[in-house]
């Protein structure tokens, strides 16, 4: 989907930053001890500007060492590229980069960077045109279905129908724990759920096939929408085969898989939803094309868990591909989803509504950007 002008890229700032204090969703994985982040800015040889979000909220520096990697390999091979079509950028620096990346055992960081650039590109170029996202998509509903997400155990009865309220129907729930059963989190979702609503759990990769045949057995009577993660993303795909034959939980996945022949290897095999993140992989543009090429009968519902630059872009992919799509928002107080650009992840009857200013971002407020600038060294 090409733009109305070739646009010529000047330069690119990184912006790592963090919040404290608030409450870390626990995964079963690790905790995250405060919320690390990695925006970019990308700025065109008119003063035209983009932001966007490289992924970076685990482990907590990882937003450092990824704004090195910008700032000393990839900045001085974006400078002067040109596009109309934001996918041009990304093969470029494919071509120039890949075997660099290669070389240096940070394939997938690579990734992560080039979604958060992506990102960037679609805003700078809608903000270019005059245009915002859902005028440019002529989408009929400028609003995104919503769903919560990482539900801490000690916070369901709060938060279940604290976002009830709001009009949400979907509540994923971490699980995979050794302090609580599966099933004791469940059940206590599903009765706190409203008639018509439905929990969803992620258990973050942390299961063999034979742990999670009988985790996913031991909760099936709750009838859960989906199962995330319930293997590793690279467990062999006879594994996940055999998952999907044993039990009748839809499988998902997707934020840690990269690349859309990889995302439609895992429908072969029988995972019913995908959740492509827009700041680890392909960024907007990826995650359009994956809804292209999957096959019909897939939900593709985006991932994502950071600020709100890349929850807007991830919002704005649901709301492309209409009311079969449902986008992920955190539940636990993080200001850099609430405050870094203002009051605009709102949700609404279910709904979050897209920005209707030029561009696909709200800019950060610049008083944020500077409260919460990373100083970790």
């Amino acid at each position: 989907m090409q733009f109305s002008r070739t646009i010529i890229l000047q330069r690119i700032d990184v912006f790592p930053i963090r919040a404290s204090g608030g409450v870390s969703p626990k995964m079963a994985l690790g905790t995250m001890p405060t919320r690390p982040a990695l925006l970019v800015r990308i700025e065109d040889s008119q003063g035209c500007f983009g932001w966007g979000e490289v992924w970076a909220n685990f482990p907590p520096r990882a937003n450092i060492h990824k704004a090195h990697i910008i700032q000393d390999v990839v900045a001085d091979h974006l400078k002067d590229l040109r596009f109309a079509d934001p996918r041009e950028v990304g093969e470029a620096l494919r071509d120039r980069l890949s075997v660099f990346f290669l070389h240096v055992g940070q394939v997938q960081v690579f990734e992560h960077i080039l979604a958060g650039i992506d990102t960037a590109l679609w805003d700078l170029a809608l903000r270019s045109a005059g245009v915002c996202f859902a005028d440019f998509m002529a989408l009929p509903n400028a609003a995104a279905r919503s769903y919560a997400t990482s539900i801490n155990a000690s916070d369901l009865e709060r938060l279940i129908p604290l976002h009830a309220d709001m009009g949400q129907t979907f509540f994923k729930l971490k699980i995979g724990f050794a302090e609580h059963g599966n099933s004791e989190i469940v059940g206590r979702a599903a009765s706190l759920s409203p008639n018509g609503a439905r929990v969803m759990v992620d258990s973050n990769q942390t299961w063999t096939l034979e742990q999670a045949i009988a985790s996913l057995h031991q909760i099936e009577g709750y009838d859960p929408y989906f199962a995330e993660e319930a293997l590793r993303a690279d467990a062999p795909k006879s594994d996940w085969e055999a998952l999907a034959k044993q039990t009748r939980i839809p499988l998902a996945g997707g934020e840690n898989i990269y690349g859309i022949d990889e995302f439609l290897a895992m429908t072969d095999v029988g995972m019913k939803v995908l959740q492509p993140d827009v700041a680890k992989w392909g960024g907007v543009s990826g995650a359009l094309d994956l809804a292209k090429a999957a096959p019909d009968g897939t939900m593709i519902w985006p991932h994502f868990m950071g600020t709100a630059i890349g929850q807007v872009a991830s919002l704005s992919i649901s709301a492309a591909l209409g009311d079969t799509s449902y986008c992920e928002v955190d539940v636990n107080a993080n200001a850099l989803r609430t405050d870094l650009c203002g009051d605009v992840i709102a949700i609404k009857e279910g709904r979050v509504a897209l920005p209707q200013e030029p561009g696909l971002i709200v800019p950060p407020v610049p008083e944020c950007l500077t409260q919460f600038a990373d100083r970790v060294a």
